[in-house]
Order: C-alpha cells, then structure tokens, then sequence
C-alpha cells in the first residue's frame, strides 16, 4: 500500500500538469532559462532530465532559480527529486517508517531557500541538506539549541503550528491512526493547541522534560503540516 502522503503528492501532481497554467509558465520560463526551453509539459522536462542525465544538471538548477519566487518550479523541481527522497526514506531513514513526511517537508523548505550561486548538483546537494536537518532532527533525547530548544522559541507561530492549528482534531486523530504520530506526540498537541495547556504543565502529566516535549511536538508537526495543509 503507497504512503498517504505519497499518494496525495502523486495525485497533486497529475492534476497540475493538466492545468492550462502550466503551458503559460513553462513559456515563460523558456524565456528566462534555455534549459526548460521547448517543452511541451511539465512532465516532459522531468522526462527530458531521465532520458538525457547530461541534461539534468541545467534543468534542475534553472528550476533551483526560480524556485524561490515560483511555487509551480518549486513544486516541479520537488517532483524530479521525489525518487531520491523516496530512496532516502527506505535506506537512511528506514528505521522509521514515517520519514517521507518529514523528508518532504524539509526538501521543500529547503528548494524554497536554495543558494543559487552554489556549486554543485542541485539534486545531490538539496539530498544531502535534507538527510543532514532529518538526522539532526532524530536527535530530540538531548536536544541543541534550535527549534527544539524551549528557550529559544519564537513568538511568532510557526507554519507547523499555523496548519495545525486550522486542522480539525479529527484529522489529527486520524494521522494518529494512520501512524504518523505518535501517542505522546498526540497527547502533547491536543493538550497544547487544542486544551491550551502550557508546554511545561502537558510536558509534566507525561513526566517529560518542556524541552523535550517541545522537540516531540515540533517533529511532529513538521510531519502532520504535508498532510493537513491538503485538507485544512
């Protein structure tokens, strides 16, 4: 059986390349990038890249380019890099069986943000940031500063937050079910965005440190924002 969240991008997926906007985009980027010149779809480019490797390094950085501006190249270049995350989830990260949310999560940021001066292949490097943030993310025992560092949270709601937020508890419920969650990490979201118990008070009913709780909580909406922003 696919993963929800595999099924749900390939479903996305299929949908954007039949939207009459993406023939306007791919003409306006042949204008600004020879590389994605001349294609007639969206999944032609990504074809072009697999029948043609020699090509695949311009087209990925001229997607890496416009990315940061252009959700439609972001998503096409998430879409060319799905196979590596997918590979990723089932080596690197086969100890947990729900990586590829968090995999996807973290590649998306991460193209969102790409250094378009940076050397090397887009695709290699884009797998190596993501696998570098997963692990360092595994880490949530003895925690760094960073977002699972309780001090240094930011006022400001996160994006994670903002999705969890909007999603009804039954969705969460639900990713619970499906094993996205844990129960811990269940607990601690319904009794914080939900119940609006303080962090330190949810943390102490689990006999948790708040630092500790929040690493849980933060990894676990990092994994929950792919699959409820499709249905918030």
């Amino acid at each position: 059986m696919m993963n929800r969240t595999l099924a749900e991008l390939d479903r996305e997926w299929t949908d954007i390349e039949q939207r009459a906007t993406s023939v306007e985009a791919l003409r306006l980027w042949g204008q600004a990038e020879p590389a994605l010149a001349g294609h007639p779809s969206l999944g032609a480019i990504l074809k072009e890249r697999k029948s043609h490797p020699a090509m695949a390094p311009a087209i990925l950085a001229a997607l890496a380019r416009l990315a940061a501006d252009d959700d439609l190249a972001a998503r096409t270049l998430l879409q060319a890099l799905m196979p590596g995350l997918v590979t990723l989830a089932s080596t690197v990260c086969s100890d947990d069986p729900v990586a590829i949310e968090e995999l996807v999560s973290l590649a998306w940021e991460r193209i969102r943000t790409y250094p378009t001066n940076r050397p090397g292949s887009v695709a290699a490097n884009v797998l190596w940031d993501v696998r570098k943030r997963y692990r360092e993310h595994r880490t949530i025992e003895v925690p760094a500063s960073g977002p699972c560092d309780i001090e240094a949270i930011n006022p400001v709601p996160s994006a994670e937050e903002e999705v969890v937020g909007r999603a009804a508890v039954d969705d969460v419920i639900a990713a619970y079910r499906e094993g996205l969650i844990c129960g811990a990490a269940l607990r601690l979201i319904l009794r914080t965005r939900v119940d609006e118990v303080a962090l330190s008070v949810a943390a102490a009913e689990q006999q948790s440190t708040a630092r500790q709780a929040n690493c849980i909580r933060w990894r676990a909406e990092r994994r929950l924002r792919p699959v409820l922003a499709m249905v918030s």
